[in-house]
Formats: C-alpha cells, sequence, structure tokens
C-alpha cells in the first residue's frame, strides 16, 4: 500500500519528532532541579533568582547564559551551606562537573568528535543533575541540623 521510501522518510520524521520531544522534557526537568535547588536557598545567599535558569531556554543567548548558570548556581549553593554551616573545603558545589559538561558540549560543536564528546557528555549531564538534587536533598528544610554549640565550655 506504501512505499518503502515512504514508509523509510515516515519512520526517520517519528523518530526525529520523538528525539526533540525527549530532549525538551529532559532539558525541561534538568532545569527544574537547578529551580529547585536555588529555591532552597535563602534569598540572601542567591547568585541567580530561581526563575533565570529557564532563561537556557533561549537558542543563541544561552550559549552564554549556561556558563552563568554552572558559575551562579555553585555559587548561591557554596554562600547557603557556608551560612548553614555544612561546607566543606572540598566541595566544589557542581561547579566541575558542569563546566566540564560545557567543555565536552563545545569541544563536540567545534570539532568533529562530536560522536565520542556527546555520549559522555550526556554522562557528565546525568552526573551534575544527580549532584545538584543532593544538594537540593540536603538543603531541604528539616534535613540536617548544625550540631549545636556549647559555649558554657
Amino acid at each position: 500500500m506504501f512505499d518503502s521510501d515512504f514508509l523509510g522518510v515516515l519512520c526517520g520524521l517519528g523518530c526525529f519528532v520523538t528525539s526533540i520531544v525527549l530532549a525538551i522534557v529532559l532539558g525541561a526537568g534538568f532545569l527544574s532541579a537547578l529551580q529547585r535547588a536555588l529555591l532552597r536557598v535563602e534569598p540572601e545567599n542567591r547568585r541567580m533568582s530561581p526563575g533565570q535558569v529557564w532563561l537556557n531556554l533561549i537558542p543563541i543567548f544561552n550559549l552564554v547564559w549556561c556558563t552563568v548558570t554552572v558559575e551562579r548556581v555553585a555559587e548561591s549553593l557554596r554562600n547557603e551551606f557556608l551560612a548553614r554551616q555544612m561546607h566543606s573545603r572540598r566541595e566544589t558545589y557542581g561547579r566541575t562537573r558542569g563546566f566540564t559538561l560545557l567543555t565536552l558540549l563545545a569541544s563536540g560543536v567545534l570539532f568533529y568528535p562530536a560522536f565520542i564528546t556527546y555520549p559522555i557528555a550526556f554522562v557528565y549531564a546525568i552526573l551534575y543533575w544527580r549532584q545538584i538534587s543532593r544538594y537540593a536533598e540536603q538543603l531541604k528544610p528539616g534535613a540536617y541540623a548544625p550540631p549545636p554549640t556549647d559555649e558554657a565550655w
């Protein structure tokens, strides 16, 4: 009934649309995790508004804004962990993984080996997402209370 070329084009179009929808859903989930982490940071410790993470959806603008987002989310988390006396010196609060992810994505655009760097970038995106979600979980109200200071001694 249908020509095999037509079915091939239809199958290719279906895969393309499915991958676009999947990318949008994953991207929205990722940005939502960043926003959730920033919402758990006290306003005086934030370096950016939680709603500003959604500016990463703007094409071309996001080429610069994604680096700003990684830096400001990490700084906001650091400020909050310092304020709550939960800071660890060796923590980077997602800065290292975030910038590694951005470097891998940029190298795939600028150079030919995108088929190598993009799968690695996908792994780093998952690791970064999990790390930020872990920080948001630690900042959940009632999740942790620093030990009381005994000033009597």
